[in-house]
């Protein structure tokens, strides 16, 4: 491991430099880099920072240790992946017995260095990048995942926490089952899944997928495209221009735009709620089988015994914005 360097301080006023070589002590750890190589870190439990540093030469990373300890997490280099894992443990047992007491084998870990691709496994902790602008992989089973003024693809998976990703450049596409995951300022693709709990997306652009079960979910200035799938909890779009296309089961629904949008949704039971903007001149193409419309004065409701209707325009001039809603028992309201 000559590529890998061990540095400490002695009563705080000597530094040393030198190649591992059977050293059990943790401290910090150097590895040389060049372009092309990879980062990949898998363990238990454990707290990682990201702090880039572009143009540095060398990976510094703390909280490792030269050590066959179980528990511990090392460093190694093979071809061009430099690896972070911790030692595993010697049975299924004791395997299952760290589970338990996952917390006592949280480690601190601090990567700086230039960016580059990273691939991370951890079952709980958390996850911190700053300014990463490398292509990176996010998994963990319980914890937190932030990323501040990154740049590059972005997957993050989090069964139980917390997400928050802000001032990206790039796709950013995050799973997580319960929790709250909160996206800001992003330039670029975003696929937003979360099962229950809070979802918000801001001042986002770019083409936007989001699936929500029985999270609570909001879209807020942002524009592109969205395409949604929602079910019994509650989503709100508001001040987005662009096209707006998907479908609600019993959640409700309420969208306000802005001019030159294009709105197609579906509803099963969920009422559906639409604010446009001041003399849109919208078109607009309602139909319900079993629900309610409440429209403007200058739109009539058709009634039959079999569906309610509505085709027309709303005040304005006509312009490049469009209204098509269908439900099956859903209330359908037009503002």
């Amino acid at each position: 491991m000559s590529a890998i360097k061990f540095v400490t301080s002695f009563f705080g006023a000597f530094l040393s430099v030198f190649a591992i070589s059977g050293s059990v002590w943790a401290g910090t750890f150097e590895v040389s880099v060049q372009e092309g190589d990879r980062l990949f870190v898998k363990g238990l439990s454990a707290q990682v920072q990201f702090i880039a540093q572009p143009g540095a030469k060398t990976l510094k990373v703390s909280g490792v240790e030269d050590s066959s300890t179980t528990g511990v997490y090392t460093l190694k280099k093979k071809d061009r992946t430099i690896e972070i894992r911790m030692n595993d443990f010697d049975s299924k047992k004791d395997w299952k017995e760290s589970v338990a007491k996952a917390s006592s084998y949280m480690r601190k870990i601090e990567i700086m260095g230039p960016p580059m691709p990273v691939d991370l496994h951890l079952r709980d902790g958390s996850v911190t990048l700053q300014k990463w602008t490398k292509e990176a992989n996010i998994s963990l089973i319980n914890g937190r995942v932030l990323s501040q003024n990154g740049s590059g693809p972005l997957q993050i998976s989090l069964q139980k926490g917390d997400i928050s990703v802000s001032d990206h450049n790039g796709k950013v596409s995050t799973d997580g089952y319960s929790g709250n995951s909160t996206i800001k300022n992003i330039q670029g693709d975003i696929e937003a899944q979360l099962f229950s709990g809070n979802l918000s997306v801001d001042k986002a652009r770019g083409a936007l997928i989001l699936n929500a079960q029985q999270s609570s979910s909001k879209v807020t200035q942002s524009s592109g495209s969205i395409q949604f799938e929602n079910g019994k909890g509650s989503l709100s779009i508001q001040g987005y221009q662009g096209r707006i296309e998907g479908q609600t089961g019993e959640g409700a629904l309420t969208v306000n735009f802005l001019p030159e949008s294009e709105l197609n949704i579906k509803s099963k039971s969920g009422r559906v709620s639409i604010q446009a903007p001041a003399n849109s001149g919208a078109s607009v193409n309602l139909l319900t089988i079993d629900g309610d419309i409440f429209a403007p004065k200058e739109l009539s409701v058709n009634r039959l015994s079999s569906e309610k209707s509505v085709r027309g325009r709303l005040r304005g001039e006509a312009q490049k914005a469009s209204i098509i809603v269908r439900s099956q028992e859903g209330s359908i309201v037009i503002k």
